[in-house]
C-alpha cells in the first residue's frame, strides 16, 4: 500500500476519534434529520455513513489503481522479454546473412516478423536478404509497402531505389531520390549523391553536373577535395557531348571554363586543342597542347602532336615543333624522349639514339626507351650493345624476380609470406608458376628457332 493511502486511513482514525468526542459531549448528534417522506436518521449515523462512503470510494479507486499499476508491470515486463528475444533473433539473421546462409537468416526474419509485422529493422533486413537472392521484384513490393505503412522514415526509401536500381529501374530510382532530396532539403546529401552517381552510371552528365552543383552550394564543407573536383570532370564530360553532336564552339567554351577551373586537368587541353583544329584553328590546337605540354609536364600531349603530323602527311612539321619544345621547354627530358620516339618511328634512328642516350642519363625507370635502344643497336648491327639494353630492360621489368601470389586475393610479393599482408590469410601465398594443362597428345613437337640457336 502506497504512503499517501497509510495517511488517509490515519486521518480516518482521528476523526474517529474527534467524532466520538464531539458526540459525547454534543447532543445535536442524537437529534434526527428528514431525507425524503418519512424516513428519518439521526445526525451522528449521516455524518457516519458519509464518512464511510468515502472511505470505501478511496478504497476501491486504489485497489483499481494498484491493479492497474502491477498489470502494467507485467506487460513491460513482457514486452522487454519479447524485444530481447526479437534482438537476439534479428543479430542471429545478420549473423546468418554474413555467413552466406541468406536462405536461414530469411527464415529467421519471417519468424520475427510474424510475431512482429511492423518490426522495421527486420523488415529492412528482409528487403537486404531479398536483394542479396537475387529476387529484387519480391524486395521492391516489400520495401514500397512498408515505405506507405512508414511514411515518417527515410531509410526504406533509400533502400528502394537501391531495389530499384537493382531491379533495373533506374528512372523510379532516380524519380525516388528526387522525391527525398525535395522532402528533405536540409538532409538531402546523401540523397543527392546517390542521384549523381545514377547521373553518371547512365552517362547523363548534364544532370550530373547540375547535381552536383547543388551538392556544392548546400554542403561544401561535407565535401573533400576529391569530390569537389568531380565538378570538373563532369563539365568536361557535358563537353564531350557537345564535341559528339558537333557543336564544337559550345564545347571549346566548357573546356576553356575546365581550364580556368583546373589547369592541369590534361584531357581538356587534349578535348580543346582537337575542338580547334576541327573548326580549322590548326595553329590555336596545336598551341592549346604545348601549352597543355609547358604546364603539366604530360607527355601524352606530345603524343597527340606527333600523332596528328603524321595522320595529316606532315612529319616534317611535327619534327619541328617537337625540335622547338625539346630546345626550350622546362620538361626537356620528356620532350626530348617524344622527339627521339619520333625519329625512331620515321626510321632516323641514329638520331634518335643521340637523344635516348640523353634520356637514359636522367630517368630511373622506363622500359620503353631501353627497347627503342635495343632495337637501333640491333638494327645497325651492335648486338652487344644491343643485348645489354635488353638486359637493362629486363631489369627494369622485373621479370626475372621470383613471383609469389596469394590464391585468396590475388595480390603479388617478391618473397614468400606465412601470411598475405594483404587479405591476412594463412599458407595462401604459393609459387606463381603455372604447369600447361594440355596432354601431351596436344602439345607441339620440340622444334622451331629458339632450338636452332642453341
Amino acid at each position: 500500500m502506497r504512503l499517501v493511502n497509510i495517511l488517509f486511513v490515519l486521518l480516518i482514525g482521528l476523526f474517529l476519534v474527534w467524532l466520538g468526542s464531539v458526540y459525547i459531549h454534543n447532543p445535536v448528534f442524537s437529534e434526527s434529520v428528514h431525507l425524503w417522506n418519512d424516513v428519518q436518521i439521526s445526525v451522528l449515523l449521516l455524518v457516519v455513513l458519509v464518512f464511510f462512503a468515502g472511505l470505501v470510494l478511496n478504497v476501491i479507486y486504489s485497489g483499481y489503481m494498484e491493479i492497474r499499476r502491477m498489470v502494467k508491470n507485467f506487460n513491460a515486463s513482457a514486452a522487454t522479454r519479447a524485444g530481447r528475444r526479437i534482438s537476439t533473433l534479428l543479430q542471429e539473421a545478420r549473423d546468418l546473412m554474413a555467413h552466406g546462409l541468406l536462405g536461414q537468416a530469411r527464415e529467421t526474419l519471417e519468424a520475427i516478423l510474424r510475431e512482429r509485422a511492423d518490426h522495421v529493422p527486420a523488415l529492412l533486413l528482409m528487403s537486404d536478404v531479398l536483394m542479396k537472392q537475387g529476387d529484387t521484384e519480391t524486395a521492391v513490393k516489400h520495401l514500397e509497402s512498408l515505405c506507405l505503412a512508414q511514411v515518417d522514415l527515410v531509410e526504406p526509401r533509400y533502400q528502394l531505389a537501391d531495389a530499384l536500381v537493382a531491379a533495373r529501374n533506374r528512372e523510379g530510382a532516380i524519380n525516388l531520390l528526387k522525391q527525398l532530396a525535395g522532402d528533405h532539403p536540409k538532409s538531402a546529401l546523401r540523397a543527392l549523391r546517390r542521384l549523381r552517381a545514377l547521373y553518371v552510371e547512365g552517362n547523363l552528365w548534364e544532370e550530373a553536373l547540375d547535381v552536383h552543383k547543388r551538392l556544392a552550394s548546400r554542403f561544401q564543407g561535407e565535401l573533400n577535395q576529391a569530390e569537389r573536383g568531380q565538378g570538373v570532370a563532369l563539365q568536361f564530360q557535358v563537353g564531350l557531348q557537345k564535341v559528339e553532336a558537333d557543336l564544337f564552339k559550345d564545347a571549346s567554351l566548357i573546356f576553356q571554363q575546365v581550364l580556368k577551373e583546373d589547369a592541369s586537368f590534361v584531357p581538356a587541353y587534349l578535348a580543346l586543342g582537337r575542338c580547334m583544329i576541327l573548326q580549322d584553328q590548326e595553329p590555336q590546337g596545336i598551341e592549346i597542347w604545348l601549352e597543355g605540354f609547358r604546364t603539366t609536364g604530360e607527355g601524352a600531349l606530345l603524343q597527340e602532336i606527333e600523332d596528328y603530323f603524321i595522320q595529316c602527311g606532315r612529319p616534317e612539321d611535327g619534327l619541328a615543333v617537337l625540335q622547338r619544345v625539346a630546345a626550350t621547354s622546362a620538361h626537356q627530358t620528356t620532350a626530348k624522349f617524344f622527339l627521339g620516339k619520333m625519329y625512331y618511328r620515321l626510321e632516323i634512328l641514329d638520331e634518335a639514339l643521340v637523344l635516348f642516350q640523353e634520356v637514359r642519363a636522367q630517368v630511373i625507370y622506363s622500359p620503353i626507351l631501353f627497347f627503342f635502344m635495343a632495337k637501333i643497336h640491333g638494327r645497325r648491327g651492335r648486338t652487344d650493345q644491343a643485348l645489354n639494353e635488353y638486359r637493362q630492360l629486363l631489369r627494369n621489368l622485373g621479370v626475372l624476380k621470383l613471383r609469389y601470389e596469394c590464391s585468396v586475393c590475388g595480390r603479388r610479393t617478391p618473397d614468400y609470406l606465412d601470411r598475405c599482408e594483404s587479405c591476412g590469410g594463412w599458407n595462401s601465398v604459393h609459387f606463381l608458376f603455372k604447369e600447361n594443362e594440355l596432354s601431351e597428345t596436344h602439345l607441339r613437337p620440340e622444334s622451331g628457332s629458339w632450338l636452332s640457336m642453341s
